[in-house]
């Protein structure tokens, strides 16, 4: 009886350290990995920061004065759906940009121009070729009728460079 035991003792003595050095191997492996990932992420300057900001601003401006004359072919210049990431307006989801400039054409109609007032904006640099925007403010939406509609935004835009510039590859408004 007591070699039995002994055997039972000795196979789970051999199976703990062969889970042991399993473990070792898979810890070595993850750090391995991460290390490597590491070596290949993007440090970024402070000025390549600063740069990569003030070109999100121009970009964003250009976006913003188009979207304030109601000018579709200039909202969608600023515009690169080659990822197909989707966009969300209102609450609604767009696979496809075109179907947010057909929504945008549909709902222009009786509209004169509107003002866009940011309040809060905030760029982060994610990367050489990538960075998020998120801003807030009050619109007023003038229609032909002479009414002016009014009310509050929010907006979170992801940018991408894409063939030098930068442009929207996925929104939520």
């Amino acid at each position: 009886m007591d070699t039995d035991k002994d055997i039972l003792i000795l196979l789970l003595m051999n199976k703990t350290k062969s889970m042991r050095t399993l473990f070792c191997l898979f810890s070595i492996l993850i750090m391995s990995c991460c290390v490597g990932l590491n070596a290949y992420s993007q440090e970024l300057t402070i000025e390549q920061k600063e740069k990569i900001t003030s070109e999100i601003v121009t970009a964003f401006e250009n976006s913003i004065n188009a979207a304030e004359n109601l000018d579709a072919k200039l909202l969608a210049d600023c515009v690169d759906d080659s990822f197909q990431s989707g966009f969300i307006i209102n609450g609604r989801f767009f696979p496809l940009f075109k179907g947010v400039m057909d929504d945008f054409n549909g709902k222009a109609i009786g509209c004169k121009s509107q003002e866009l007032t940011v309040i809060n904006k905030k760029i982060t640099v994610l990367g050489e070729n990538t960075a998020l925007l998120t801003t807030s403010g009050d619109y007023s939406l003038y229609l032909e009728d002479g009414r002016t509609l009014t009310g509050k935004f929010a907006w979170t835009i992801v940018y991408s460079k894409i063939n030098g510039q930068w442009k929207i590859v996925h929104s939520h408004m």
